[in-house]
């Protein structure tokens, strides 16, 4: 398939550059650039381990809906991480270990109880990612949230909202935190909504779709943003405190296969999907497996859409 192949082709620049990031963002994935030259490299290359933890139990997803999200906006995204453990998408994910021994695990926790709703606490103008881990600790410090270090914090900016570097340097980003909860490491995360920059960041636009799977392009986007964002925070959830995974030319585990979607498929309305979750179909980068058990040397590994 054409876009297919654009996907795919496009994407070398983010792979072997993804690693540098701005310095509010260090861990993010970047905008795609449809002007890159067409140099395929999916499936070159390989991880290494630098002896950092992987996520060992079943994660809980919060979300930190900052804005006039809608309640479809909503339900897409909360029906994606309700259903996304257990996935042959997320098993991709379970390939990854630590020196414990220990690998992830394909099972993710998330309901409606996980989320809250910020109604622009900081304002529209956001500063950077003082104010994203500022909106997280609020949540938890007023109740809203529980401090969970097995957790990974979602703040959603909606559409009106503006933060440094969104769109032009990242269209989203994770990282862990000694400062949201006193004594713990909280992983927290930033995703934007892609409608404010779609040939950026939102992936339907990018394959050339006029709409999307679930008829929301924008939340379609941003579940698309944070599936890179959580698999990189499942196989490095401490970066730059304590390293997990990392390329040595591409950078993280999304990174190695941003914007690579693999087989695109037509739904009935003629959308482009990749993957199927629960009863719902999504357009979804590809995630990077790993082909061994081995936490030594290059490990190889793959962009796929399942496993």
């Amino acid at each position: 398939m054409k876009n297919q192949r654009l996907g795919i082709v496009l994407a070398v620049f983010f792979a072997c550059c993804a690693f540098v990031q701005s310095q509010s963002a260090p861990n993010a994935l970047r905008p795609f650039d449809k002007n890159l030259p067409p140099e395929s490299r999916e499936g070159s290359g390989g991880m290494n381990y630098h002896g950092g933890p992987v996520f060992e139990t079943e994660p809980t997803v919060y979300i930190v809906w900052y804005g006039n999200w809608t309640a479809k906006d909503k339900h897409i995204i909360d029906y994606y991480f309700a259903h996304l453990g257990g996935s042959t998408q997320n098993k991709i994910n379970s390939t990854y270990s630590d020196s414990t021994n220990r690998f992830v695990p394909n099972k993710v926790k998330h309901s409606v109880q996980n989320d809250y709703h910020d109604d622009y606490s900081l304002g529209k103008s956001l500063s950077g990612d003082g104010d994203i881990q500022q909106i997280v600790a609020n949540a938890i410090s007023g109740g809203h949230l529980p401090g969970d270090s097995n957790g990974v914090y979602f703040i959603l900016t909606y559409t009106d909202v503006t933060d440094p570097g969104f769109c032009s340097q990242f269209c989203g980003y994770h990282g862990p935190s000694t400062s949201i909860v006193s004594g713990k490491i909280i992983k927290y995360s930033m995703a934007g909504n892609p409608d404010q920059c779609k040939s950026s960041c939102e992936t339907s636009y990018i394959l050339g779709d006029k709409g999307s799977p679930n008829n929301d392009p924008g939340a379609d986007g941003t579940t698309a943003i944070m599936w890179d964002e959580f698999s990189d925070t499942m196989s490095d959830p401490e970066v730059n405190l304590d390293t997990a995974w990392e390329g040595n030319f591409c950078g993280e585990a999304s990174d190695c296969c941003a914007w690579v979607f693999g087989k695109v498929k037509k739904d009935s309305h003629g959308h482009f999907y990749t993957n199927v979750i629960g009863g719902k179909e999504y357009a979804m980068q590809e995630m990077l497996q790993l082909l061994s058990k081995s936490r030594h040397g290059n490990v190889p590994a793959t962009c796929k859409n399942v496993f």
